[in-house]
């Protein structure tokens, strides 16, 4: 009986010895294949792009449309500036740089008219609703510090949307305009809510 246990354990012993070999044999197989890939992998030829030179000015474009990629890098998308060509007009960071840039020095004319002669009067308006009374040097504090943040909240509704050259300069000052004057008749009224009652 004792044999027999004996026999069995050198069995299963010699079958596990067996896989393992199995094992080791089929590992060095995949091993030689992968050094054998690397070795072609080496002989093969591969492209060295030192420099690209464009010469732009012999370009001569009929059609345009698509994504111009200005700055490619692969490994770092984020580093991509994207320009939209459109075939009625090119509708490029360029275009819309100088767009925003009149609207904002259109905008900001207006604004600080209306700071300068009708500002006051709303703050009047606003001191008759809240049951107060302010000085000349308080109301001008005001406007001050309103005019402060004028410049930021332009720029904030100018580049809220996108502008092209087919966009009306006018209607979009309009409506650049209507938002301010409200965030000023807003903070108007924010800061008189908000004044210390014994101060009026």
């Amino acid at each position: 009986m004792y044999y027999n246990e004996i026999t069995k354990y050198l069995q299963q012993l010699h079958q596990y010895v067996q896989q393992q070999e199995q094992q080791i044999q089929h590992l060095n197989e995949m091993m030689r294949g992968l050094k054998k890939d690397m070795e072609e992998m080496k002989k093969q030829s591969y492209t060295n792009i030192d420099k690209i030179e464009y010469k732009f000015d012999q370009l001569k474009v009929e059609h345009l449309t698509g994504t111009l990629n200005i700055g490619l890098n692969p490994s770092d998308p984020g580093q991509i500036d994207n320009f939209d060509v459109h075939q009625n007009g090119m509708n490029v960071n360029g275009v819309q740089q100088q767009l925003r840039q009149q609207l904002f020095q259109q905008c900001s004319e207006e604004v600080n008219q209306f700071l300068n002669n009708d500002c006051k009067s709303l703050i009047e308006q606003a001191e008759q609703h809240y049951d107060l009374r302010l000085d000349d040097p308080h109301r001008r504090h005001i406007i001050e510090d309103i005019r402060k943040q004028i410049d930021s909240r332009i720029h904030y509704y100018i580049n809220a949307q996108p502008l092209t050259e087919q966009d009306s300069l006018l209607d979009k000052k309009q409506e650049i305009l209507l938002h301010v004057k409200q965030d000023v008749e807003n903070s108007i009224k924010h800061f008189l809510d908000h004044l210390p009652k014994d101060s009026s």
